[in-house]
């Protein structure tokens, strides 16, 4: 007969290892943030009920001087709410892009200004501990897509100016173009005597919406490319869609929101090692008119069946 002890031990090593079977594969790999530019986002039950610790603000580089009233809005209600907050900065309100040709009026803007307007923005809110230098930096609706070596600059601006802060290198979107604007950015990182960042960027919306194979996947190529971590920067199932072309790419769909959710945790954990963090955009729906939205809640504010996926990896947003 087993003796007392030794049996309570094997009782205490069962339920070990079933707790470990239940846990999700993700459990301790990485954590999530959500993010949407609504400041109503914080007080939102359903947002709440998830209690992210983490979020993400796009903002024009100048908005500290042409759209403080909005920006301090925003940052007012996720300070309040106790988030830790990741800044990326995107083009002026006045630009107009894409950067086809090098059009006019689409061109990075000064080096000069981009110091002066980020030393007025860390003044205000000295609280922000981790920046984006330039959002989406290889899609053509950035001025940075055709002068890469601006990314480095800007880098360098914040880096200087930010000490202790999380800097990311680059912020880069699964386009066409990703492959050869990831060299050049590293290429230029080196061009300038700059140690080499230690988190990167991405935006792998094309990886999970169309459920590439991994073989093919802006992922794996970034994992290859990139040393250091990756943080996926925005992500999102997909609801619905309509490219500037016009052609209808995704039309609504809530069970293929869903399933791209699911291929979003997927690939998360497959590359664990490799990715920090996961950034969601957006949390409410947009207008109709809108030609982008991923968002977790309907028009009503109810959520969409994509919102179990999140609730059942609840334990990631920790």
């Amino acid at each position: 007969m087993i003796p007392r002890r030794i049996r309570l031990l094997l009782l205490a090593a069962l339920a070990c290892a079933s707790a470990a079977l239940l846990a999700p594969a993700t459990s301790g790999a990485y954590v999530v943030g959500v993010a949407d530019q609504s400041p109503t986002l914080f007080a939102n039950p359903y947002f709440q009920q998830l209690a992210p610790k983490r979020t993400r603000y796009i903002t024009p580089y100048d908005s500290i001087f042409k759209q403080r009233a909005t920006v301090d809005a925003w940052m007012s209600a996720a300070h309040a709410a106790g988030l830790e907050v990741v800044v990326a900065f995107n083009l002026p309100a006045s630009m107009r892009c894409p950067n086809i040709g090098r059009a006019k009026g689409c061109k990075p803007v000064s080096t000069a200004s981009y110091r002066q307007a980020f030393l007025a923005f860390r003044k205000r809110y000295p609280w922000v501990r981790i920046y984006q230098p330039w959002n989406e930096d290889n899609s053509l609706t950035q001025p940075t897509a055709a002068y890469p070596a601006t990314v480095v600059s800007y880098y360098k601006i914040v880096k200087a100016n930010c000490p202790g802060c999380t800097v990311l290198g680059a912020d880069i979107q699964d386009l066409p173009n990703m492959a050869s604007y990831e060299l050049q950015v590293l290429r230029a990182f080196r061009a300038a005597h700059v140690a080499t960042p230690k988190v990167w960027g991405l935006h792998n919306y094309t990886d999970t919406n169309r459920f590439l194979p991994d073989k093919t996947s802006s992922m794996r190529r970034a994992a290859r490319v990139f040393p250091g971590k990756i943080w996926l920067t925005e992500t999102a199932g997909l609801y619905r869609f309509q490219p500037q072309n016009a052609r209808q790419s995704f039309r609504p769909d809530l069970a293929r929101q869903k399933r791209a959710m699911q291929a979003i945790f997927s690939q998360a954990n497959h590359y664990r090692s490799k990715i920090d963090r996961v950034y969601l955009y957006q949390w409410f729906a947009p207008l109709a008119s809108n030609r982008w939205d991923s968002a977790i809640l309907d028009a009503h504010g109810l959520p969409r069946p994509v919102f179990n996926v999140l609730v059942q990896n609840r334990s990631l947003f920790r």
